[in-house]
């Protein structure tokens, strides 16, 4: 029975690490399920951003949290051109960017200076 409970457990992680972007419920005030939305976090290291690219599920809400941990490189603000999003990136805080994903394809996510690039692809 444990070793049913481990290989569960392990699975679990494992599909997490997979799949950041897995959907989950957000409750409303009642505690009832509102709606589903896709999260996943997005790292700017010296190295770039971590990872590179996510996978989204097009038509279900999206909440992206970026972090800043490095001042080495020009990653100081996001812009998802697709979705018109622009925002300052301060370091060490993060930043959510909320939008639903309307059409599949992939698309750009990028510093303000365009140098330091991920991409979102949207299925």
């Amino acid at each position: 029975m444990r070793n049913k409970l481990a290989i569960i457990a392990i699975s679990m992680l494992l599909a997490a690490a997979t799949f950041p972007a897995a959907a989950r419920v957000i409750q409303n005030s009642n505690g009832q399920s509102a709606e589903k939305a896709q999260t996943v976090t997005i790292k700017l290291t010296k190295e770039g951003y971590q990872p590179e690219s996510f996978k989204l599920k097009r038509d279900l809400p999206a909440r992206v949290t970026f972090v800043r941990e490095t001042d080495e490189t020009c990653g100081k603000e996001i812009v998802i051109k697709e979705y018109d999003i622009k925002r300052p990136l301060p370091l060490n805080e993060p930043v959510v960017v909320e939008f639903t994903p309307r059409k599949a394809g992939e698309f750009t996510f990028a510093c303000g200076m365009n140098m330091l690039r991920g991409k979102i692809i949207v299925q």
